[in-house]
């Protein structure tokens, strides 16, 4: 215990130091501790944002979906009950003169249906998936899309989310929402059917369970710009009949991110398919690919892959990421340090870090100024303690030290049972010295002779100033012999030396010595040694001083 107060005590700076430390790291914690609540309400808001926009688009896909399933819906109730009238008759005569041409068209009516467009048997002949049964089922087909048409004339290609409706007969013909110009697009169109998955990838064995796909992005043949689709099987009895498709225009996908984003979002909303391949993105948005490295990319791509929803960080971008539940396309959120700082998170994380360096700032600040005021206090403290204990002239212990510490290993050698011995000296006739060449040549024959006490001693023993020209040295585990061979070492010294003290003036000093010993005395109090030694000094001034007395 008296150690640790000890410790504090003459360690304040330490103290300093761990107080300042332990309120920076405080400090420091709470900080970081708010700064990750504001960072997961960022990225909760982020996601919440996302999940909008998400929600937004799937809900025009969806209905866009519905449409899809209606038209397939429609299409094999009037192949299972087909309607027949005089103009439907005529239709299914005129495909009979018809099928033979390379392209041929059926228009049931003019003003209220779409056109139907096809290719000769021959032509049909070179598509592997395309086959032409006479029959009911042939006769059937074609009366449904003829009655699908009808409804599909009533298709407002301004207001659809979709911009074009396709159904793809495996018999060799097509309906479209957007007919096709001529008989060489329509040829095109054809060729362009059998390659693209959306219609290829709708065979049984491709697609079992006859669900809705989606394909990549790919161009459009006929300068449409990016395009996406979705497809759906058409099926009755066991049979394949055809595709329904669904055109979806990367551009009115990125007109719609930009009207349901909301004007506070800043970041940039990029929608990707299942395999991170670009469909539509906000304008002016710089893409993923072009902010990431090969290597970050990779690892975007795992994580989406891995979670339906989600965030990561790759330097000063943050990526949140949504899969949309239609078609597992992914929305994407690019969010630059720039565009988080702006927002109202983080604005007020930008506020509690600037409070967190300015508090941390004036804490430095605060430090220094007291570590400042303290080694100024120190210094003083220290100043005053050498001025309490020590005799400003030879740097010696002064009386009341001096005899503190003597007391002090006087103690300790009884402890311990070993031999404690004192020497007393006096310079010989200083005050001689005083009166003939003045106080300051005795100001230095007391320096000089200081000066030889300290070399000569040992570094376990003690000396100090005792009086005007007396000295004292306290010599632990010391006998009497060895105390006596100490002091007349000492005298020797102050005998060989002269001291100078003008330019032209060399004084000889020489000085009387009384030895004390606790062996010879049976005591180990100071004073009581002390008092022994000072009386064999003055038998040393008597007897012809510069000598070592040890007896009377």
């Amino acid at each position: 215990m008296n150690r640790t107060k000890e410790f504090w005590l003459l360690r304040p700076k330490t103290v300093i130091h761990i107080c300042f430390l332990l309120v920076f790291l405080f400090s420091t914690t709470l900080t970081w501790r708010e700064a990750m609540v504001l960072k997961n309400t960022y990225e909760v808001n982020q996601q919440i944002g996302l999940n909008t926009i998400t929600s937004g688009l799937e809900r025009q896909l969806q209905r866009s979906l519905d449409e899809l399933f209606f038209y397939r819906n429609m299409l094999v109730h009037a192949m299972q009950s087909p309607v027949e009238n005089d103009n439907i008759r005529k239709q299914l005569r005129l495909f009979q003169q018809l099928r033979s041409l390379s392209v041929w068209h059926l228009t049931p009516n003019i003003k209220r249906t779409m056109q139907l467009s096809g290719i000769s048997d021959d032509e049909l002949k070179l598509f592997p998936l395309m086959e032409r049964h006479d029959g009911e089922g042939m006769k059937n087909e074609l009366t449904a899309a003829m009655e699908m048409s009808f409804i599909l004339q009533l298709n407002d290609p301004n207001h659809n989310f979709h911009s074009r409706l396709w159904y793809i007969s495996r018999s060799g013909f097509f309906l479209s929402s957007k007919p096709p110009s001529d008989d060489k697009e329509t040829l095109e169109s054809f060729g362009l059917f059998m390659k693209r998955s959306y219609f290829t990838g709708m065979s049984p064995e491709l697609n079992p369970q006859r669900k809705t796909r989606w394909s990549r992005l790919y161009d459009g043949a006929f300068e449409e710009g990016k395009m996406v689709t979705a497809s759906l099987p058409v099926d009755l009895n066991g049979h394949w009949y055809g595709v329904l498709a669904m055109d979806f225009s990367a551009s009115r996908v990125s007109d719609f991110l930009q009207h349901v984003t909301p004007q506070s979002h800043l970041g940039s909303v990029q929608f990707y398919d299942r395999e991170m391949n670009l469909i539509a993105a906000s304008p002016g948005s710089p893409l993923i690919r072009e902010q990431l490295d090969a290597g970050e990319v990779n690892k975007l791509i795992k994580a989406v892959k891995k979670s339906k929803q989600g965030a990561l960080r790759f330097g000063t971008l943050f990526v949140s990421w949504v899969k949309t539940s239609n078609s597992e396309d992914v929305m994407v959120n690019v969010d630059t340090l720039k565009e988080g700082i702006q927002g109202e998170t983080g604005r007020v994380t930008l506020v509690l870090v600037l409070m967190w360096l300015l508090f941390s700032l004036v804490l430095v600040l605060s430090h220094q100024a007291l570590i400042t005021l303290v080694t100024r206090m120190l210094k003083l403290q220290e100043q005053l303690s050498w001025r309490a204990n020590y005799d400003g002239l030879t740097r010696m212990l002064n009386r009341s030290a001096f005899f503190e510490r003597a007391d002090e290993l006087a103690r300790g050698c009884q402890l311990k049972q070993q031999a404690f011995a004192l020497i007393q000296l006096d310079l010989d006739r200083f005050k001689l010295v005083n009166d003939t060449h003045g106080h300051q040549a005795g100001d230095r024959v007391l320096s000089h002779a200081a000066a030889i006490l300290q070399e000569t001693i040992r570094v376990k023993d003690a000396a100090g100033r005792v009086g005007g020209e007396e000295f004292c040295i306290a010599l632990p585990d010391t006998s009497k012999e060895e105390a006596i061979a100490i002091a007349d070492r000492v005298r020797e010294k102050l005998a060989k030396k002269q001291v100078p003290v003008s330019s032209t003036l060399l004084l000889h000093i020489t000085a009387s010595f009384g030895v004390a010993s606790s062996e010879e005395c049976g005591d180990y109090e100071f004073e009581s040694l002390q008092s022994v030694a000072d009386g064999r000094l003055y038998i040393a001034k008597e007897s012809g001083r510069n000598r070592v007395c040890s007896e009377g």
